[in-house]
């Protein structure tokens, strides 16, 4: 199963350097990297590391969820980092103290190997908790527009 996932998120990884008209030692400069490097990822002998992604989605609105789990769109619609420098991952403070444990499993995924299973594990969780997880999709859709609406209202009233 994890051999599974490492080529299927190598060839959507290849999917979004094609689109992006990339070859591969550009994208590899662009990262920092040897193009071995991504060599290693588009044939499914590694994951991606998280600050790829990372890079990928505030530069180019890449959606992770995609790259991890081939559901959704390629991009996040509307992302503000087209025209934007660079961001953070989306509504992550890991200052706050309910999200110190994120950054220590930041930290941890450094070591490949760790780094491998966490990714695996979060996919074995999205399968085994699909109900959840597209129930607090949902909900977070539902909160959104209700905070879009609070903050147009807002703007009328001004």
């Amino acid at each position: 199963m994890l051999k599974e996932l490492k080529v299927d998120v190598g060839n959507r990884f290849k999917t979004f350097r094609q689109d992006k008209k990339k070859a591969q030692h550009i994208l590899a400069a662009e990262l920092k990297v040897h193009q071995s490097t991504i060599t290693n990822i588009e044939h499914g002998t590694t994951f991606p590391k998280l600050n790829y992604l990372e890079y990928f989605y505030s530069k180019y609105g890449l959606n992770i969820n995609w790259m991890v789990t081939g559901n959704g769109e390629m991009y996040i619609q509307d992302h503000p980092s087209v025209n934007a420098a660079t961001i953070g991952a989306p509504h992550v403070h890991y200052g706050e103290p309910r999200f110190e444990q994120y950054g220590e499993l930041l930290n941890l995924m450094q070591i490949r190997e760790v780094e491998q299973i966490i990714l695996a594990k979060l996919m074995e969780c999205k399968t085994l908790f699909k109900d959840e997880v597209k129930e607090f999709i949902s909900q977070q859709k539902l909160e959104n527009k209700e905070k879009e609406k609070k903050a147009s209202k807002a703007k009328v009233h001004k």
